[in-house]
């Protein structure tokens, strides 16, 4: 009987188990391997678009038209949403005291649209030189 008991090929329930136990494991880490580098690439994708979009609408500020202060929102072609606040910083005066540059400050959000979260801030200070006004001739009065 021991004999025939030996003879047999194959294996057990118990190793078998163990087998796919084991199987799983690997591939369960296999997975969050490839899934982590999946959100990793989408996240570098966002800050990639975000950088180059926000870098994109800080130069031109004050450059297209007047400075928009205040706080403003808008979307971007590919679908992310900004917020733009532009506060008044200080002005500099030359001498006599007229007032030569003036400074502001602009703070600028991107955030996914998918409601994660997920957020990119830039900040700039920008300098601007202040026009001196062109002086209007004065009319003389005429002697008669």
């Amino acid at each position: 009987m021991r004999a025939r008991l030996k003879a047999r090929q194959g294996f057990s329930l118990i190793e078998s188990l163990a087998a796919f136990a084991i199987l799983t494991l690997v591939l369960a880490q296999l997975l969050a391997g490839v899934s982590g580098g999946a959100r990793n690439e989408a996240r570098a994708d966002f800050l990639l678009r975000a950088t180059r979009q926000g870098a994109s609408q800080l130069d031109s500020l004050g450059i297209d038209g007047p400075t928009p202060f205040g706080e403003t929102h808008g979307r971007y072609a590919d679908g992310l949403y900004w917020s733009l606040v532009v506060t008044q910083g200080k002005t500099v005066n030359g001498p006599g005291g007229t007032p030569v540059a003036t400074s502001y400050q602009a703070r600028l959000t991107i955030q996914r649209p998918t409601g994660y979260g997920e957020r990119f801030i830039l900040s700039t200070v920008k300098v601007k030189a202040i026009q001196p006004q062109a002086q209007q001739p004065q009319l003389q009065p005429q002697a008669p």
